[in-house]
Parts: structure tokens; C-alpha cells; sequence
């Protein structure tokens, strides 16, 4: 942990539409609603927090914040808050069934849940922490793996040996086999057209790429008009809902796709 000349913080910012704002440490506010980045100090690590209902535009903006946010800090006054955090741990709510986000999600409502005191007002601070903080991490907080203390061995004086006069050279490494370039299968010809048809027809859109029982698949968000999710299973494309969302935009897009398909 790295050793600080003041003592140590913890700092909450809420993402609300993509707009970054402090706000006061409280564990209330990790919700299927809310997008959190939390700068833990005690345990150099940089919390992200996204719940369930929070809509990809946000969810995106979030995360790239955070990444920002973990490297130069966050100043409140005259103070960077959480400058070149170590870790950064990201919790998304609607992965809670892997077994590593739930354990890092108990690990953070428990620092949360702890009795802080504050200096200008979201500056949260442990109440018994005086100028150099505490180096123990806080109960419940995922616990850093200590490297083995490197063997202190004999520097061994080096000897040279005459080399060999019309020495063989020595043998070529062999040549690594090419690497299998990956087959474009139907499916994945399939998306191609049907980003193109959404391209065709909206100014903006989000994606974002998940893995689902073995198959890879594709969330797509046009704000305000559909949210569709693409799955290949082989040479097969699996798109939810089935009518795009049944608005007249969306039956553009829908037509398009399916008229640029006919060709496969």
C-alpha cells in the first residue's frame, strides 16, 4: 500500500446522464439505479459501481471515467483524491451470479458500510485516522498478495572460453507454423449487415459485446428507439426482440437488415 503524507480518504461520484458529481459515502446509494466510482485511499483501489437498471450510455460513459479517474485522481479543493490508484475493481450488478463480482460486491457494501467522518462534506475520513493513516485495510476489503522477497544470491565471476576456430554456425530456430486465420462464418456476416443497416438509419448508437452459455452476442442501443440483442449460435443469428422494438424507425432498420441478408 502506498504511504501517504495526509491521511487518507474515500471519495463517491455519482454518474448521472454522464455527468460526473461528488457526493456523500453512503452505502444507500449502491443501487440497481446508480452508477458509483468510489476512490478508496485505504485500500488503493478505484470501486466502480454500475446497477442493473442503468442504461448503456451511462454504464459506458462510467467505466471510461473510472479508468481515467484511477490514474490522475479527483480533486475536491486543493486535494486529488485517490491519485494512481493500484487496482480497480468493477462491478457490474447484472453479473452478480459470477462468483468473483459478488465477493468483490459484499467486499464493497462492507467498506461502505462503516462509520466515516467528513471533511468538506464527501471527503469521508475514519473517525480514529490522524495526519498518516492507518496502513490495515478495512474488514471486508479484498486482501493485496504479498510477492516473496527476492533470494539474494552470489554474483558469479564470469568466464570466457576461447571460441573454437571455424566453429559451425549455429542451427536456425525453427519456423512457427502461420496462425489459422479465423473463418467468417454466416452469422457473423449477418451482424456486419445488421450494424450497417442500424449505421444506415440512426446518428447514434451504443454496443457493448457479452458471452452468454458458450455463444457470443451483441447489446444494441439506438437511444430512443430500440435495444436489441444479437446472439450467434454457429452459423445462426439470433436477434431479440424479434420486431426491433415495433417502432416505425425500428421497422426501417429491421426492413433494411432483412433486405440486405437475401443475399447470403
Amino acid at each position: 500500500m502506498k504511504q501517504m503524507s495526509r491521511k487518507a480518504f474515500m471519495l463517491m461520484l455519482k454518474d448521472d446522464s454522464g455527468e460526473i458529481s461528488p457526493i456523500r459515502l453512503d452505502v444507500g446509494q449502491v443501487t440497481s439505479d446508480n452508477a458509483l466510482i468510489v476512490l478508496d485511499e485505504y485500500n488503493d483501489t478505484c470501486w466502480v459501481w454500475i446497477g442493473r437498471h442503468v442504461n448503456m450510455p451511462t454504464r459506458m460513459h462510467a467505466l471510461r471515467m473510472a479508468r481515467g479517474i484511477q490514474k490522475s485522481g479527483f480533486k475536491i479543493g486543493v486535494t486529488t483524491i485517490g491519485l494512481a490508484a493500484s487496482k480497480i475493481v468493477e462491478m457490474m450488478e447484472k453479473d452478480d451470479t459470477d462468483p468473483d463480482i459478488a465477493s468483490a460486491i459484499v467486499s464493497f457494501k462492507g467498506i461502505l458500510d462503516t462509520k466515516w467522518s467528513f471533511d468538506d462534506k464527501v471527503l469521508a475520513f475514519k473517525g480514529d485516522a490522524g495526519v498518516g493513516a492507518s496502513s490495515e485495510p478495512i474488514a471486508g476489503a479484498p486482501k493485496k498478495k504479498l510477492l516473496p522477497e527476492p533470494e539474494t544470491t552470489l554474483k558469479a565471476e564470469t568466464v570466457y572460453e576461447e571460441p573454437a576456430r571455424h566453429a559451425a554456425p549455429p542451427p536456425k530456430p525453427p519456423t512457427p507454423p502461420p496462425t489459422p486465420k479465423k473463418l467468417i462464418t454466416l452469422a457473423d456476416k449477418k451482424v456486419a449487415y445488421l450494424m450497417l443497416a442500424i449505421s444506415n438509419n440512426s446518428d447514434i448508437f451504443y454496443t457493448e459485446k457479452f458471452e452468454r452459455g458458450g455463444d457470443t452476442g451483441l447489446k444494441i442501443e439506438v437511444p430512443g428507439v430500440m435495444v436489441l440483442e444479437a446472439i450467434m449460435r454457429g452459423t445462426q443469428l439470433s436477434i431479440s426482440p424479434g420486431d426491433f422494438g415495433g417502432s416505425e424507425e425500428a421497422l426501417k432498420i429491421k426492413t433494411d437488415f432483412t433486405e440486405m441478408v437475401k443475399d447470403l
